[in-house]
């Protein structure tokens, strides 16, 4: 008894409707494909068949005729749903993380745009907002900091007045004041952050991150790395500036 088979793939390489004429001719003419119908602007391809095609077995079936590669639909389902997950997963990271770049636009937008002044007020912003979000149970938060933060480890007290620190980095920050020294501690304190994080993550430990506070049960990733560079990154930026 014979089947019919339908599937959906994805093919690259097309450019043009006589790339889809071509790759359609040349499949037909295999004696199991049915049916073949391709679209050149969203790149599927329907194929209606006796037997189940891999992808292999359709690009060995087109490679002489042109640079066209087939994929599977479902692996485009699969990305897109992965990155859907991901989001999902640090939407309280990336919101935060918006919220503070758009208050530094806002802030340094005024008069002439520097860049230096935009990367002062996305650090103090953060520093605001992120020790805002700590501050709401500061033990639960330096229970969760030691984890994996190197010198809250070996010195408790520091996950207890982390949350003050960012504070007061903030409002200088805002303020203008002491900008060497307090980008000298930026760069300090998110360092020994990033090693800890590293090496959690090189064990495949799963931890709550502690840039959220108690607020939210976020995995620490290379995302919460990411944002420690970034500002470790700006600091290092505007102490070059200073000298």
């Amino acid at each position: 008894m014979i089947s019919n088979f339908q599937k959906k793939y994805l093919v690259s390489g097309m450019t043009c409707d006589d790339c889809v004429q071509s790759i359609k001719t040349k499949l037909e003419l295999e004696s199991d494909i049915l049916e073949v119908n391709i679209n050149l602007s969203s790149t599927e391809m329907h194929l209606s068949s006796n037997k189940i095609y891999s992808t292999q077995d359709l690009n060995n079936l087109v490679k002489n005729i042109g640079s066209y590669t087939f994929n599977d639909e479902s692996n485009k389902k699969n990305y897109i749903s992965g990155v859907l997950s991901y989001f999902d997963i640090y939407k309280p990271i990336f919101i935060s993380l918006f919220i503070v770049f758009v208050l530094a636009i806002i802030s340094s937008i005024k008069g002439d745009f520097k860049i230096s002044e935009f990367m002062r007020y996305y650090m103090g912003y953060f520093f605001i907002i992120f020790s805002f979000l700590k501050l709401q149970n500061i033990r639960l938060f330096a229970n969760t900091f030691q984890k994996y933060d190197p010198i809250t480890k070996r010195f408790y007290k520091y996950g207890l007045i982390y949350p003050f620190l960012e504070f007061i980095l903030g409002v200088l920050f805002l303020s203008n004041l002491f900008i060497f020294f307090i980008n000298v501690i930026t760069i300090l304190i998110f360092i020994p952050q990033i090693i800890g994080i590293r090496q959690k993550l090189s064990k495949k430990e799963t931890i709550v991150c502690a840039c959220l506070g108690s607020s939210f049960d976020v995995p620490i990733s290379n995302l919460t790395i990411a944002e420690n560079l970034v500002m470790i990154l700006m600091a290092g930026v505007m102490i070059f500036n200073f000298i």
